[in-house]
């Protein structure tokens, strides 16, 4: 075994997000991480878990805000001194509500870096990304698809601050509140709508038109706002 992983190593193939996170906290309190302990890197922990890179790099990047582990540039991932002291208060999570109406005010702002400075090569990742969401079929296939879009788009940008901020906007979709919200308003019909407009946006970006990328993306978010505005009245 190599890079941090032997046979009592702790962490396995992880359901979701909050599964890898919660089993890295079980395992740091219980001491089988210990200070100091080096961990395995993005990829390998992506092998272990069946996670994907992206996945693992948002409970990282929890981690180590939590104080739970030390990121070194060319060094590694350790394991932070003290880790099983008394655990921070878990930060508050904003409403479906809030973080609707931040998205829609941020994310257009995006566009036009996304146009002017990315590669034709990550615009067809985008697109990529897109064409998979037509293969949903239930709420939770919605929601990882959707997610990856628009966590694509910040990543698109190549500014580092705007790629976190959209790691940290696809983590507070983690919420009870966000998840059930999704569950209870999701239909095929739906979802369709969405994957459609997923398609437009694209296609202005492939053009570099930042406009009708921009236009488009207001569309698309206002009326997510405007159908979980709904959704809550229903549920």
């Amino acid at each position: 075994m190599t890079d941090g992983i032997g046979r009592d190593w702790p962490i396995g193939a992880a359901s979701s997000r909050d599964d890898l996170l919660q089993q890295c906290l079980a395992a740091l309190e219980r001491g089988q991480l210990r200070a100091g302990q080096r961990l395995p890197n993005e990829r390998s922990l992506a092998d272990i878990t069946g996670l994907s890179r992206s996945t693992v790099r948002v409970v990282l990047d929890t981690l180590e805000r939590d104080g739970r582990i030390i990121r070194q540039v060319g060094r590694g991932t350790y394991v932070a001194d003290g880790v099983r002291a008394e655990a921070p208060e878990a930060p508050m999570l904003p409403t479906p509500a809030e973080l609707m109406e931040f998205r829609l005010a941020i994310e257009p702002s995006l566009v036009e870096l996304v146009v002017l400075g990315a590669t034709d090569a990550r615009l067809e990742e985008l697109s990529a990304i897109v064409a998979q969401g037509g293969k949903v079929e239930r709420w939770q296939e919605a929601e990882a698809a959707d997610r990856a879009f628009h966590q694509a788009l910040f990543d698109a940008t190549g500014n580092r601050l705007f790629a976190e901020l959209g790691q940290r906007l696809s983590g507070a979709r983690e919420s009870r509140s966000w998840l059930r919200l999704k569950e209870g308003s999701f239909s095929p019909e739906k979802w369709a709508v969405y994957h459609r407009e997923h398609e437009v946006i694209v296609a202005a970006l492939l053009d570099r038109n930042a406009e009708n990328a921009k236009n488009a993306l207001r569309r698309h978010l206002g009326g997510v706002r405007a159908n979980a505005r709904m959704a809550v009245w229903e549920l």
